[in-house]
């Protein structure tokens, strides 16, 4: 058996869970898709990312370094962030709760419900994203939407506040 570099980052996903777990499980207050918490976002290469959970919002630029290098070259990082960020920050409200994570990038919907890529850099936030994820006993899925019907997220990531 190889113990892969990418083999060892998921153990120690699974180690760290394990060891902050206190033996108590509760089961979530909606097992429902219908009743699932929705979250949107989006992220522009050239500009940000924004993503919208009820009607809380956060979006930010990209840092230069990003900018400066191939980080904003690749889509499938830049529109999995802002669902990082969103657990990060609505992590108490989405805790024991199903979360629906509505996303133009169809390879970041892929990458959610599969729970791994095939590119390190993304694998990386996928490992954190789970690891919050399981230490706050949230279940998570995600959803395709078009480009043409996430305009709200579009005008938020652009900086276009008269859209948004």
């Amino acid at each position: 058996l190889r113990v892969t570099h990418g083999l060892r980052e998921d153990l120690w996903v699974w180690l760290s869970f394990l060891e902050s777990l206190n033996g108590v499980t509760m089961w979530q207050d909606s097992l429902l898709i219908r009743d699932a918490l929705q979250v949107h976002s989006d992220a522009a290469g050239s500009f940000g990312f924004g993503v919208i959970f009820g009607n809380r919002w956060c979006a930010q630029r990209w840092p230069d370094s990003w900018v400066s290098s191939r980080i904003c070259r690749d889509l499938t990082f830049l529109n999995f962030f802002p669902i990082l960020v969103a657990v990060h920050l609505w992590r108490a409200d989405f805790q024991d709760r199903r979360v629906l994570f509505w996303c133009d990038n169809l390879s970041v919907v892929q990458v959610i419900n599969r729970r791994a890529s095939q590119s390190p850099r993304v694998m990386r936030l996928v490992q954190k994203f789970v690891l919050l994820c399981l230490e706050a006993n949230i279940s998570f899925t995600a959803q395709h939407v078009a480009g043409t019907d996430n305009s709200t997220t579009d005008a938020l990531t652009c900086f276009h506040e008269d859209r948004f």
